[in-house]
């Protein structure tokens, strides 16, 4: 079995549980039927990428739990920082990505 699948639908279930959302609950929010959510975390079922889209915005499952399963350090605060990012305009980000630079430099042995 493909590897980012197992991730997707561990990850799904994982996140869908902690939300306290039913399978049910979730396919009624994405638009899909149950048994696409079951068979996602079951891992028999490989999703179309709209819906999988539409599963990582609905669960805000971080990508990297996806797409780089294999990972094992822990990104949560990459994701956290991501999130922070979204919120910004462009001159914001420019701001801060020349902060970052700087800090970067400076703390280089």
């Amino acid at each position: 079995m493909n590897q980012s699948v197992s991730a997707l639908g561990d990850a799904v279930r994982a996140i869908r549980k902690s939300k306290n959302l039913s399978q049910e609950a979730l396919a009624e929010r994405i638009g899909v039927c149950k048994r696409t959510i079951i068979d996602i975390e079951k891992n028999t079922g490989n999703p179309k990428f709209e819906i999988l889209c539409m599963l990582v915005r609905e669960l805000d499952i971080p990508l990297y739990q996806v797409f780089y399963p294999e990972m094992k350090e822990n990104l949560e605060i990459k994701n956290v920082l991501i999130q922070e990012l979204n919120g910004c305009s462009e001159y914001e980000m420019k701001i801060i990505l020349s902060v970052i630079r700087s800090l970067r430099y400076t703390t280089k042995d």
